[in-house]
């Protein structure tokens, strides 16, 4: 299953597609942008999700191998875990760190996403 995120470029809304009915993503009577993560940092910040193997049941994931900025102006707003079952949506504070542990024992994941404010969405498939 590969997750889908859809975007309102008029009030902001962000929407995780859970199920694909066929018919168009609306907000704000407009067809919401699906985003495509990237999967290559090619600027100065990095945004790349960098999962680290804690034990036999957690990984760690942080926001790039150099610390994401974590203003209320330039944050990441969240990081989500796929798995081959559906997933999981961790939130970020805007002034706390950019990174989550997932327990991984009962649902393996196969990719890791983040949503940077500014740069958009990020993925690193596993």
């Amino acid at each position: 299953m590969t997750t889908e995120f859809y975007f309102c470029e008029k009030c902001g809304n962000l929407i995780i597609k859970a199920i694909d009915s066929g018919v168009p993503v609306v907000c704000c009577g407009m067809p919401m942008v699906k985003l495509v993560p990237k999967k290559a940092d090619t600027g100065v910040e990095k945004h790349l999700p960098v999962v680290t193997k804690v034990d036999d049941c957690t990984i760690r994931i942080d926001v790039s191998s150099i610390a994401h900025p974590m203003l209320p102006e330039h944050h990441i707003a969240f990081i989500y875990v796929e798995t081959k079952d559906g997933g999981q949506l961790i939130k970020l504070d805007p002034t706390g760190t950019p990174q989550a542990f997932y327990c991984t024992c009962k649902n393996k994941p196969t990719a890791v996403y983040e949503y940077c404010n500014l740069h958009g969405l990020w993925k690193t498939e596993l």
